[in-house]
């Protein structure tokens, strides 16, 4: 590389530089995707915490009184990641 050759731009740069006027869009765009993935984590934890109160109640299931709950949570949330989905895919269609 020579001294007078332009330097490269950075990838964030780079699509802040196509986002152009929707810059603050593309912002929130990103943090929105970011809760939207650790929305879609929120089932596979409820799954990890119901087995471990079952693990650690092993004896005396009667004992694990929260996996009622983190069922309904689990529920609650691949039942909107599902929904989201489907309307996802209802706005490809236009």
């Amino acid at each position: 590389m020579s001294k007078n050759s332009p330097k490269q731009k950075s990838p964030l740069s780079r699509l802040l530089d196509f986002a152009g006027a929707y810059r603050s869009l593309t912002f929130v765009g990103l943090f929105l995707s970011a809760v939207a993935q650790i929305c879609g984590m929120v089932p596979y934890l409820c799954v990890y915490l119901v087995l471990k109160d079952l693990i650690f109640a092993a004896p005396h299931f009667s004992d694990a009184a929260n996996i009622a709950r983190y069922v309904w949570i689990a529920f609650a949330f691949a039942g909107i990641f599902c929904m989201e989905k489907k309307s996802a895919e209802k706005m490809h269609e236009f």
